[in-house]
């Protein structure tokens, strides 16, 4: 089982592999208060260096002929905020000005504290206090550079949520800016069709106004939704709506809700209220018995699946198919058509106008 790290070791190791100086040292420092172990060797002590530690203690005839790769590897890969002391005990008389190849020991490991044996418990003692004061301050000293770390990710975080944040608005006023020249040529287009169409002026208003107040009734929900789209059951209940009487059950909308595309919906939205409209002059709101029903399923077997919406009259006039088709039947089946990328049909049976709707769901 790998040994777990620990972040703010205060741990001693200690490789003095002859004679009793490993043990004396660690008998000292545990009796100060100080967890010791004792390293074999010196692969044992990099193991134990990198799961976390205080200083260590190693005497200088450990190192002069050991292979010191391993451990300046990890002295070279250590951390910015650590520079772990060691505590080399050297012979007596064997300070590095008497000893050059201690120069060597001092330039791999770095931060050396030399001690000549044998030595004064209280000397190793006050050693390893500093040695640990000053670990303590490199912990602190990582905990402040983490804090900045996480400070900065947080600020880089929230900077780029607001870049985000910004790109999506600049995306909704270019598309909400490029839907107003759409809007405004559909209502040209619809003014100029209606006006060419109409036997008499106010027959001409009053299409024109229907026609106005349907899309103005689609864009409402749309704005609703910061037109990203708009849910089919309130489109169809929205374009509806001015034609449900108080106390009579004539309107029935069958369907479970599909998200839909802001194009989808308004093309959806105009073509409702064409059929509404014609259903008060000619068709099943002419009278005062017949229904219209808007039901519709989802094809999931196609790829991408496809939106079958079927509007049904019954019990309306007998109905007869028309000599010429007018503007708001070609609308529905041209434009419509092109606008969803599918095929409309509008079938004149004698029980009422069957309107089907076939188009993919993006």
């Amino acid at each position: 089982m790998k040994k777990p790290v620990q972040a703010s070791s205060e741990q001693a190791l200690i490789h003095a592999p002859r004679g009793r100086d490993a043990a004396v040292a660690a008998d000292i420092l545990r009796a100060a208060g100080i967890t010791a172990d004792i390293c074999p060797d010196l692969s044992a002590l990099v193991q134990e260096i990198e799961h976390g530690v205080g200083f260590a203690i190693i005497t200088d005839d450990a190192l002069r002929t050991a292979n010191l790769s391993a451990l300046s590897q990890w002295l070279s890969n250590k951390a910015s905020w650590s520079d772990l002391s060691f505590v080399l005990l050297t012979m007596r008389g064997g300070s590095i000005e008497r000893n050059p190849a201690l120069s060597r020991l001092t330039q791999v490991l770095g931060n050396v504290t030399f001690l000549e044996r044998p030595f004064h418990p209280a000397t190793l003692v006050s050693l390893a206090q500093a040695a640990l004061r000053g670990r303590r301050r490199q912990y602190e000293a990582r905990a402040r550079l983490q804090e900045l770390r996480d400070g900065e990710e947080r600020l880089t975080r929230l900077l780029q949520k607001e870049q985000r944040a910004a790109e999506h608005q600049r995306l909704l006023i270019n598309e909400r800016n490029h839907r107003v020249k759409n809007t405004l040529a559909t209502v040209q287009s619809i003014a100029a069709q209606t006006l060419r169409t109409a036997e008499t002026t106010r027959d001409a208003k009053e299409a024109l106004e229907t026609r106005l107040l349907a899309l103005s009734r689609a864009h409402d929900v749309l704005t609703g939704e910061n037109w990203e789209g708009a849910n089919l059951t309130e489109v169809v209940r929205e374009a509806l709506a001015p034609y449900q009487t108080y106390g009579e059950n004539r309107l029935h909308i069958k369907g479970r809700d599909l998200r839909l595309t802001p194009r989808m919906a308004l093309a959806l939205a105009m073509a409702l209220q064409e059929l509404a409209t014609n259903a008060v002059k000619y068709g099943a709101l002419s009278n005062k018995t017949g229904t219209i029903e808007v039901s519709w399923t989802v094809q999931n077997g196609a790829a991408p699946p496809r939106l079958v919406l079927t509007w049904t009259e019954t019990g309306g006039p007998p109905v007869v198919a028309p000599r010429r088709r007018g503007f708001g039947f070609r609308m529905i089946e041209r434009s419509l058509a092109q606008d969803l990328d599918g095929r409309v049909e509008i079938a004149f049976a004698p029980t009422g106008v069957i309107c089907t709707v076939n188009a993919p769901v993006a």
